[in-house]
């Protein structure tokens, strides 16, 4: 299968996914009444995959540690399905290193979203305390907000900031991207615990594998470094590659449930006109 039709293939999907998610939304819009709302923070393994066989061959990688911090509200389905919407902010990374000691050691910044189809599985956690499993699917569409890095041949660094969509003017602190990818689409495959608190709270522990379908550029062979760096360190890059990240993450959310905050107003009223 070549690049293209693995992208068009990986469209149609996303595509599907979404407008099955819809689907659920509209048939179950009865159980709109509950929700879910909460935050999420997390750590991650992130490492840069080639797609061109010459690009493998002639650099390598090494991994990389991130985070991740954002909120997330979620709306129950029938038989224990649920759809959770993410919002957030992630810091990512790549070590690029060529045939010579150099190595361009990157992080990236992103503003991330996400929709999430999740199947949970009842058990019990221990004696009276119910809990759940659960397994998630879904999209996730990044924006490539920012980036900052250095190069090392292990000895002093020549740190920089990334630059997008500029011309190179011999600024010594900038690395420039012109033909980068600055919307990345990645496909979430999740797997989790979530067990119960006080006042209709839980915690949530989730392991995360997070594939990216876009690569970082379009070109397979980029020199945004010819004022300088291409002389004086004789560097070449690539952005034909995209991340994969493996992330641990926990959540805290609170469930609300509007039915039940109407019955309890109701009997209060009740008792209200009783006692007068």
């Amino acid at each position: 299968m070549t690049a293209n039709a693995f992208l068009l293939l990986s469209g149609r999907i996303g595509r599907n996914f979404l407008l099955t998610i819809s689907m659920f939304l509209v048939l179950n819009s009865a159980t709109g009444q509950k929700f879910s709302l909460g935050i999420r923070a997390g750590g991650s393994f992130n490492w840069a995959s080639f797609r061109d066989k010459v690009q493998k061959d002639t650099f390598s990688v090494k991994p990389t540690t991130g985070f991740n911090v954002g909120a997330l509200i979620g709306f129950p389905l029938k038989n224990n399905y649920s759809v959770i919407i993410e919002g957030g902010f992630s810091q990512k990374g790549r070590v690029l290193k060529e045939s010579t000691l150099l190595e361009n050691h990157s992080t990236y910044r992103f503003v991330d979203g996400a929709l999430l189809l999740r199947k949970a599985y009842k058990f019990q956690l221990s004696d009276n305390v119910p809990a759940e499993w659960f397994l998630s699917i879904g999209p996730e569409v990044g924006y490539w907000l920012s980036g900052s890095g250095y190069f090392t041949a292990g000895g002093p660094r020549y740190p920089y900031e990334l630059e997008f969509d500029r011309v190179p003017d011999g600024n010594m602190d900038y690395l420039y991207y012109n033909n980068a990818n600055r919307v990345l689409f990645s496909l979430v495959l999740g797997a989790g615990i979530k067990a119960p608190l006080k006042n209709n709270t839980a915690i949530s522990v989730e392991l995360r594998f997070i594939s990216g379908h876009t690569n970082l550029g379009s070109n397979k062979y980029d020199y945004p470094t010819r004022e300088w760096y291409a002389s004086l360190l004789n560097y070449n890059d690539t952005l034909r590659m995209n991340l994969k990240t493996i992330s641990l993450s926990v959540a805290y959310t609170y469930d609300f449930d509007k039915i039940e905050a109407r019955k309890g107003k109701s009997t209060v009223k009740k008792r209200m006109k009783k006692g007068r």
